[in-house]
């Protein structure tokens, strides 16, 4: 273990987060957050240390720290990216923020090669992404993440498409037996994706751009739109200012 690389996965864009670690073989282990939602701020140090201790590894030890950044959860992003930042800025290691759509898509079974990957982005709409499988534990992004309202989202659909994300649950999946709704063990990300993908990241580029590769300084969650409370205090300044 004294030459072994380990990379660090965190989760916590939604309400159910998770950390894990990884070597450069596979998964050592992932464990799930106690406290949910908001409260992942109240345990994810004492669980990364812990998660630590039962591995017998030192925080200098960790080779990478990646994150996911979005979308998702305004708070949960905020609490994730503020932990990474601060243990990569102690420890030294680099640190990336990880697309949380390519984790969901890299849950996918293996005869998948093409998926849409949707989430809940409040007030009707859907938060989309289409990804093409390039490799066992790479996926593309082949569009932009965007905004759909969710009918126009089923509208645009074609017959045989695949779709996975916690946003499936919105949708009215019985009129949609034309196309591949993935099960619910599959539609969530968790942290050893994270982990894989941060690991699949460092290990492909030298070990001298790591440091030009780290985000320690500058990352910031993946938001489309302001969170309704934000758009509530601007409709307010805008009221007082007219």
């Amino acid at each position: 273990m004294e030459n072994s690389q380990f990379y660090l996965g965190v989760e916590t864009s939604g309400r159910c987060g998770s950390i894990a670690i990884s070597d450069t073989q596979q998964q050592m282990v992932q464990i799930d957050l106690q406290q949910q939602g908001r409260k992942h701020a109240q345990t994810l140090v004492s669980e990364v240390k812990n998660l630590l201790n039962q591995l017998k590894l030192a925080p200098n030890q960790i080779t990478g720290i990646g994150v996911s950044r979005g979308p998702g959860s305004f708070t949960g992003l905020r609490i994730g990216t503020a932990f990474a930042k601060t243990f990569g800025y102690v420890t030294g290691c680099p640190v990336l923020g990880v697309d949380t759509f390519e984790a969901i898509a890299l849950n996918c079974p293996p005869e998948i090669s093409e998926t849409y990957v949707i989430s809940n982005a409040q007030r009707g709409d859907l938060f989309v992404g289409k990804y093409l499988k390039i490799s066992d534990n790479q996926w593309e992004r082949t569009s932009e993440i965007c905004l759909w309202e969710i009918t126009d989202f089923c509208h645009s659909l074609k017959p045989g498409d695949t779709i996975n994300g916690p946003g499936i649950e919105l949708l009215d999946t019985p009129s949609l037996f034309d196309y591949r709704l993935l099960e619910p063990e599959f539609r969530n990300p968790v942290a050893a994706k994270i982990s894989v993908i941060t690991a699949r990241i460092l290990q492909n580029s030298p070990s001298a751009d790591h440091a030009a590769l780290s985000e320690v300084w500058d990352l910031t969650p993946f938001y489309l739109r302001k969170s309704a409370a934000e758009e509530k205090w601007d409709a307010t300044r805008q009221i007082h200012t007219d």
